[in-house]
């Protein structure tokens, strides 16, 4: 994606008290429903949050097109779209969360076209957002446009009807034994060459399930833990205007 392109954005303000979650691979038949558990907690009320940043990958497997996907994660969908009526949900697609716009009416959604997505902070600092799966080597970038595009997405759901949604659910079994929990060996020095491709002050990624942040080529890093591993997401903070990152536990809130 160029900077044109990047420029063109509307850029939103983050707001104190916005939190940020990114890969929760929420997969039920795995026992991984800590996304859900969460989602009630912000409706209730038990977690503040002035705007939602779901960092994508927060299921393992969903496709708005993909009907039995969106039965299996109905009271997600619900509580995300119930939230959204209250406060502002920005959804940035993953690579296992894609074409959510037919499922989530009242969220601001981002699909990889369209990342980073362009924000600011309260002190004007442009802040770029994005899943982390983007600036790809052309054959994987095009391919994975391929997978997203909906008359391939619907023709695949037709078949999936057909075959009693065998091809999903042998998806989402696979996906239980996914290693989620791992270490990128120099992390910034891999993140590095990458940076180069955001113009932001600020840059704000999930995807590596790393849940680090450092400075690199004059710019703020942030990667996002995963939700899966410990459960854990960000809340924004501003010290004399100045973005910070508080790290929190769902257990602790």
């Amino acid at each position: 994606m160029d900077a044109k392109k990047q420029n063109s954005q509307s850029e939103h303000c983050i707001k104190e008290g916005a939190v940020f979650i990114a890969d929760a691979h929420e997969n039920l038949g795995a026992g991984r429903d800590g996304f859900l558990e969460f989602l009630r907690a912000v409706d209730e009320g038990c977690i503040i949050a002035s705007q939602l940043f779901l960092m994508g990958d927060m299921f393992d497997f969903l496709c708005g097109y993909a009907d039995n996907t969106v039965k299996i994660y109905a009271e997600h969908i619900a509580l995300i779209n119930k939230i959204a009526q209250k406060i502002q949900v920005f959804y940035i697609e993953g690579n296992h969360d894609f074409g959510l716009a037919p499922i989530f009416k009242n969220v601001e959604i981002f699909p990889i076209q369209k990342q980073p997505a362009n924000f600011k902070t309260q002190d004007e600092n442009s802040v770029a957002i994005a899943h982390g799966d983007i600036f790809l080597p052309p054959i994987t970038k095009y391919a994975l446009l391929f997978l997203r595009l909906r008359w391939f997405l619907k023709i695949m759901n037709f078949i999936d009807r057909i075959c009693k949604f065998k091809i999903s659910n042998a998806i989402l079994t696979k996906l239980k034994f996914k290693k989620l929990d791992y270490e990128i060996s120099n992390f910034s020095g891999f993140i590095a060459p990458k940076m180069r491709h955001y113009e932001a002050r600020i840059v704000i990624e999930g995807h590596y399930h790393q849940g680090k942040i450092f400075n690199i080529n004059n710019k703020f890093y942030i990667n996002l833990p995963a939700f899966a591993c410990d459960r854990s997401f960000f809340v924004v903070e501003y010290a004399n205007e100045k973005i910070q990152f508080a790290r929190k536990s769902l257990k602790g809130h």
